[in-house]
């Protein structure tokens, strides 16, 4: 017998085992530690829930899960960590709608959204707003694109930086309404924020946040409309809808989501996936977010994979519209 067909034989002799020790530890999932990989700074959205999760599964598994933040290159840093990991569900990435848009953003990327990943579940899903600074002296949607309609190009709205969500989002916005305004990129979120505030910026679309709530009501922002299906917001039950106020096509969500590195095995899955949705489902959980109108959500894989999927497309057809690019 040659050393090749030794060797082959082999390979074949001890696939079965590995497949069954793999199948092993499947099953007594998690067998150590584990960490979610967050794109973000701490103290956003996604970054609250997932150190709820983690606390969770802690005491329900009795294994860390240990939150790591690591922002940077809208979250293709983190993004490419979790694709380039062993996957045994100990390292997995919970991330936003940036997930999605850097698929189309960047012309080259050191992974494929759609095959180095594993859809696990949706965790929660909310609306934004778009608000003006109360001195552009405008009271509905309906004035603020008509004065955008007489003065093309003077006015503006803010982001907190190019091909960043809140850009992509008024990028949207401007195709669905017929309306020419002026991007102003910012460093990020708090300058973005400021200048608004400030009335160097006259628009934002902006996600719910208790501060962006109390600011509407103090009167330092108006709300001119929501980004919900259609019906009206609990937290701002005055505020129309973008189809209300006769905007289609500008249903938008701010979703987080869970997933794992490609070929993560389906008992892992469905271990994750039935153990999170059970935490999204606590009272207290729902309350924590009922504030930003925020709906659990938990979804099967499958789901989530197609709510990937739409968002892929959504997000790179307003990208190639708008000619918006990152190196």
């Amino acid at each position: 017998m040659s050393a090749l067909s030794f060797f082959r034989r082999l390979v074949l002799w001890l696939l079965p085992l590995f497949a069954s020790a793999l199948s092993l530890a499947a099953d007594n999932y998690p067998t150590r530690n584990a960490r979610f990989i967050v794109p973000f700074a701490p103290g956003g959205t996604n970054d609250v829930l997932a150190r709820l999760i983690a606390q969770q599964l802690g005491e329900r598994w009795g294994k860390a899960f240990i939150v790591e933040n690591r922002p940077g290159a809208g979250g293709v840093i983190a993004n490419d960590i979790v694709a380039k990991t062993n996957p045994d569900g100990h390292t997995l990435l919970v991330t936003n709608p940036a997930f999605t848009m850097s698929a189309s953003l960047y012309k080259v990327l050191p992974y494929d959204v759609n095959r180095d990943f594993t859809p696990v579940t949706e965790l929660i899903r909310g609306p934004s707003v778009l608000v003006i600074n109360p001195g552009l002296n405008v009271a509905t949607l309906k004035d603020f694109i008509a004065l955008a309609r007489a003065q093309p190009g003077k006015l503006n709205y803010g982001s907190g930086g190019y091909g960043s969500a809140l850009h992509l989002y008024s990028e949207l916005f401007k195709k669905s309404a017929g309306v020419n305004i002026t991007h102003v990129p910012f460093k990020g979120g708090v300058d973005n924020m400021t200048a608004l505030l400030g009335g160097q910026v006259h628009m934002n679309i902006i996600q719910y946040q208790a501060t962006t709530l109390e600011l509407i009501r103090s009167g330092r922002l108006r709300a001119l409309a929501v980004t919900t299906d259609g019906g009206r917001s609990k937290s701002l039950p005055d505020t129309p809808s973008m189809s209300e106020a006769g905007v289609d096509g500008m249903a938008i969500y701010v979703w987080g989501g869970v997933l794992g590195p490609a070929r993560l095995p389906r008992v892992v899955i469905d271990r994750l996936q039935g153990e999170i949705a059970r935490i999204l489902a606590l009272p207290a959980v729902k309350a924590r977010f009922a504030a930003q109108d925020a709906e659990m959500i938990g979804s099967r894989p499958e789901a989530f994979a197609h709510t990937l999927q739409s968002e892929i497309k959504r997000w790179r057809e307003v990208i190639r519209a708008a000619g918006i690019e990152r190196q």
